[in-house]
């Protein structure tokens, strides 16, 4: 995305755009590092996604930072003050800023997609994790099982023993 903020633009506009660029590149980011992150787990590389899991941890911090720093700046620009229960919002900017509407428009549908691929590629994390470990759980059972079968042992008199034949011979005295 760029922010075309030339120099007749004022400058609280050409500070949001700023913060905008620098969140959108943030969010791009965090979008790069999940699609990884699904690759991870589709191909089932724990050391990769143990990895990619650290990174989205401190990429995560970072773009907490940056939306943050984003807030702040229209919360200055809006004057809006912190006790104030009035939330802020970016389509506030077009009612002091009629000139710059479209820009500011830009920046929500950019933002807004961002949010969203962010939300959409999160559920898709959530839900390979679930099924690998559905799917794990599943394996772990039936190998359980499969062993459980095998390694049956009989009593003479029919029933099912916990204990192998011999064994108990020797256990008694």
């Amino acid at each position: 995305m760029s922010t075309d903020h030339t120099t007749n633009t004022p400058a609280e506009i050409s500070n949001i755009a700023d913060k905008v660029e620098i969140l959108h590149r943030s969010s791009q980011q965090m979008i790069h590092l999940m699609e990884m992150q699904i690759d991870a787990i589709i191909i089932a590389d724990p050391k990769k996604i143990e990895e990619l899991s650290d990174l989205h941890a401190s990429l995560s911090i970072r773009y907490s930072e940056h939306e943050r720093e984003f807030i702040e700046e229209l919360t200055k620009v809006l004057g809006s003050t912190a006790g104030r229960e009035e939330k802020v919002k970016l389509a506030t900017l077009k009612k002091l800023f009629p000139k710059s509407a479209k820009l500011i428009d830009a920046w929500q549908t950019v933002l807004n997609q961002n949010l969203i691929t962010l939300q959409e590629k999160h559920q898709q994390i959530m839900e390979l994790l679930e099924f690998a470990l559905n799917r794990n759980a599943r394996m772990m059972r039936n190998i359980y099982t499969a062993h459980n079968e095998k390694n049956t042992h009989y009593s003479a008199n029919g029933n099912r023993s916990a204990v192998m034949p011999g064994v108990a011979v020797n256990q008694e005295a």
